[in-house]
């Protein structure tokens, strides 16, 4: 156990770089806008397409966009619990829509959703971290 205690002191004394989430919160935002935008041109065509309903489709569209737009808001907001929750809600946009395409569209062997795997995983981080500034609370 003093190995693991060791190292767990250790981990604690490695600083943060605050605002290192950028990194991760820009490239989502700017993809998952896109993928709305995209969505936004034809909509009856491409829900048609893909056998959806519009209504589903176009609530897609919407949740990805708005789901980007929250994920960059919630960062340039900061210490205030309604841009957590900002970035909380942006990352459940995010995270539902894009497992819902894997499960549509690509369902079966990690062979071409590595994209949408990316994301929906970067989708969970913001839905389960939030803004990480709020001491003391931790879900885990």
């Amino acid at each position: 156990m003093a190995v693991i205690d060791t190292v767990a002191d250790y981990s604690q004394r490695i600083p943060t770089i605050r605002g290192s989430d950028w990194f991760l919160r820009v490239p989502l935002a700017a993809i998952i806008i896109e993928q709305g935008s995209f969505k936004l041109p034809d909509m009856a065509g491409q829900a048609e397409s893909y056998g959806l309903p519009l209504i589903l489709f176009a609530l897609a569209a919407f949740a990805e966009i708005a789901g980007g737009i929250a994920i960059l808001l919630g960062g340039l907001i900061r210490n205030n619990w309604m841009s957590d929750m900002l970035t909380r809600l942006g990352g459940l946009a995010i995270t539902t829509v894009v497992a819902g395409v894997i499960v549509m569209i690509y369902f079966g062997p990690f062979s071409g959703w590595q994209l949408q795997g990316m994301l929906l995983a970067a989708g969970a981080f913001f839905l389960m971290r939030g803004n990480g500034d709020v001491k003391g609370r931790s879900l885990i």
